[in-house]
């Protein structure tokens, strides 16, 4: 149940990422175009999916380290290589194989990651 409360922070932040991002979407690509949105929308699934993993791997120590605070340390570390790891190989398929617009991308990882952080300021 405990874990199920630390979650529920996270998950308000999910919701409120893929909202915004959905809007930004569809609003860049009817004003701008499909490619530009398409890049847009990449740049924001790199974040979502930076959110998701930390749901992962918060569930994973919950369910693994439990109190144990070495191993919940090791889990922090991991979750955070695994992020940048991913966050790296996502820009790399997007811009040098999809081809997708650089600043669009970036546009679209950087509103996403914004809303991370806005909705992220109540908590201590």
């Amino acid at each position: 149940m405990d874990e199920l409360t630390r979650l529920q922070p996270l998950k308000k932040m999910l919701w409120m990422q893929v909202s915004v991002c959905l809007l930004a979407i569809v609003l860049i690509t009817i004003c701008v175009g499909y490619d530009i949105g398409l890049a847009v929308g990449f740049g924001c699934l790199i974040a979502i999916m930076n959110t998701l993993l930390l749901i992962w791997h918060i569930l994973r120590a919950a369910e693994t380290a439990k109190a144990d605070a070495k191993k919940n340390l090791i889990r922090a570390y991991r979750c955070v290589a695994e992020r940048w790891l991913n966050t790296g190989i996502m820009f790399v398929v997007g811009i040098f194989l999809l081809k997708l617009n650089v600043p669009a991308v970036m546009a679209g990882f950087i509103a996403a990651q914004l809303v991370l952080f806005m909705t992220n300021t109540n908590r201590a």
